[in-house]
């Protein structure tokens, strides 16, 4: 821990597809959830709850890094959590992969059951308003033991809502921020490891979210998508987790004049802390590529902040976005990385590396709160 701990928001999380997926309680410490899953000789975990005990594909094991115990050890006290399905055929390289809307639209009811039990047991607050925000903050000013984490829900891809008229459904479920598209070609476009714009379906839905105050995501657009995006919609936009495209070779990244149209709409960037996001030996466009183990540490995470805000001229548009354990774990974290509350030291990293108390504020939390208050008026 950080000898000047701060309250952290961590804009992208995916808490439900980890507890329900991979079967994680994630009420437990990330040593007792690595304990449950870990392997024994025979290569097979004698723990009831072990993923090794599962058959095909998607039995593939990731090491956890992520839990409520240690968010809170590490002040984590907000997130942007997710509800996570999309509409594509299921196969070997995915994980949130169904076949119809109709199951997208279950399994995130299903995403949005959990947080709602996690609340009911103290665990976590929704977070809806800008009251509810103030509130929370100022809960992790001095925050005791068992403070509950902060959610603010959002969905990757927006598969699960069928259509224009549930917009206000999820609205009332406490949905804050969307994006359109996902890996592949989804309901509503086409996103990542994919050539192409939206689908005609796109449009009416961008309509029924500009009567909430529910802010847009950019993330995991194709290029074409995210341009048009931006140009039929004048609502609040942010990356929630992405980096720089000129650091990090590929189409999943931002490049620099996305990187200035989310900005100069007041938009906020995450920065992630996985592998094929910091090394630049990853090309997201070129598959061989790729590979599994880590070797790029959290300071890496200092040259995206650096790029982002010599374009922008200030710090006023980054925050963390971490995605960890989102589909990767402890193997493809950066090497000085064990789990979530160390994200503090990142923190002393900026402090270190020239930015000030100020700066490190608002990349740590400050950002992200202006940017939902300002959507929230």
């Amino acid at each position: 821990m950080s000898d000047n701990p701060i309250l952290i928001i961590d804009g992208h999380l995916d808490m439900a597809f980890n507890a329900l997926f991979y079967r994680r309680d994630l009420t437990q410490p990330v040593h007792v959830l690595r304990d449950r899953e870990d392997v024994v000789r025979s290569g097979v975990s004698e723990h009831p709850d072990s993923l090794e005990r599962r058959v095909g594909p998607q039995a593939k094991r990731f090491t956890p890094t992520v839990a409520l115990p240690n968010m809170r050890e590490g002040r984590v006290g907000i997130m942007l959590s997710t509800i996570m399905a999309r509409v594509q055929d299921p196969g070997a390289g995915t994980h949130n992969a169904v076949r119809t809307q109709g199951v997208a639209y279950a399994r995130g009811q299903s995403h949005l059951a959990y947080y709602q039990a996690l609340e009911r047991e103290g665990e976590i607050t929704f977070i809806k308003s800008p009251n509810d925000l103030d509130t929370c903050v100022a809960s992790w000013e001095n925050p005791e033991p068992d403070t509950p984490v902060g959610l603010i829900l959002t969905m990757e891809s927006a598969d699960p809502i069928l259509g224009p008229d549930q917009v206000s459904e999820w609205y009332e479920a406490g949905l804050r921020s969307v994006s359109l598209t996902h890996f592949g070609a989804n309901t509503y476009g086409h996103g990542t490891g994919t050539v192409g714009g939206l689908y005609p379906p796109a449009f009416p839905l961008m309509d029924a979210l500009k009567e909430t105050d529910i802010v847009l995501d950019v993330t995991h657009a194709a290029d074409l998508a995210f341009w048009q995006i931006l140009d039929y919609w004048d609502g609040p936009v942010h990356a929630s987790h992405c980096n720089c495209r000129s650091l990090v070779p590929g189409q999943r990244h931002l490049s620099d004049d996305m990187i200035q149209a989310v900005t100069d709409r007041g938009g906020v960037i995450g920065l992630v802390f996985a592998e094929q996001m910091l090394s630049p030996s990853w090309n997201w466009d070129d598959p061989t590529t790729h590979y599994t183990t880590a070797t790029r540490a959290m300071r890496a995470g200092l040259e995206h902040i650096d790029h982002i805000c010599t374009l922008t001229g200030n710090t006023d548009h980054i925050a963390f976005g971490t995605d960890l354990d989102g589909g990767f774990g402890l193997e493809l974290s950066p090497t000085d990385y064990n789990t979530i509350d160390d994200l503090q030291h990142f923190l002393d990293r900026m402090r270190n590396h020239g930015y000030s108390e100020e700066d490190v504020a608002q990349f740590a939390h400050g950002n992200l709160i202006r940017l939902f208050k300002n959507a929230w008026c």
